[in-house]
């Protein structure tokens, strides 16, 4: 086994931290009623490409995720609310993603050399989703933060249960991105 391989098998240590100040995610919007943000260690010697993290990321979901959504998007449509089903995926594979392109439901909003933030505005909410790599005590770090804001009092009922649901789905989603980034660019 060649220590990429090991290190494609390790279980990353997800790690919960404060929203990164000097980022994109952290002046996105004004008030946010919700925030979060996980990191997590890229293996020694991983190649730091924000494109291919992000398609990691975003990419794929676990079985049990790709569920959920399906499930959410049967309750939310009958509210009008956007869905995931049918979303467009815009230059995802072949092309750097740039403001205008779409990874399923998440648009892209801005970029720099370092941080690609997406989201989404619809009638409960508002929400973005930031991939940020950064280097931190001679390594390197992606850092997935997440911010809401509630545009009315539906957006807040949508988001008491999914608030739960999405503790579990972010380490999860970088746990997974981890393994397949690992395997292809470790």
């Amino acid at each position: 086994m060649t220590a990429n391989a090991g290190a494609a098998m390790k279980r990353p240590s997800i790690q919960k931290v404060g929203l990164p100040t000097d980022s994109l995610i952290a002046r996105a919007f004004p008030r946010r009623d919700y925030a979060d943000a996980y990191r997590v260690q890229l293996p020694a010697g991983a190649a730091n490409d924000l494109d291919s993290l992000v398609r990691a990321t975003l990419g794929t979901a676990p079985g049990w995720i790709k569920l959920l959504l399906r499930l959410r998007d049967r309750l939310v449509a009958p509210f009008g609310l956007k869905t995931a089903s049918g979303a467009p995926v815009s230059a995802f594979d072949r092309f750097e993603l740039r403001p205008g392109h779409s990874v399923g439901l998440f648009k892209v909003i801005e970029r720099t050399s370092d941080e690609l933030l997406l989201g989404q505005d619809d009638l409960h909410l508002d929400f973005r989703v930031s991939v940020l790599v950064r280097s931190d005590g001679g390594a390197d770090w992606v850092v997935i933060s997440t911010i809401v804001r509630f545009n009315n009092w539906l957006g807040r009922a949508y988001f008491l249960p999914v608030r739960q649901f999405h503790k579990l789905i972010v380490p999860a989603m970088i746990r997974n991105a981890y393994q397949r980034y690992s395997e292809r660019h470790g």
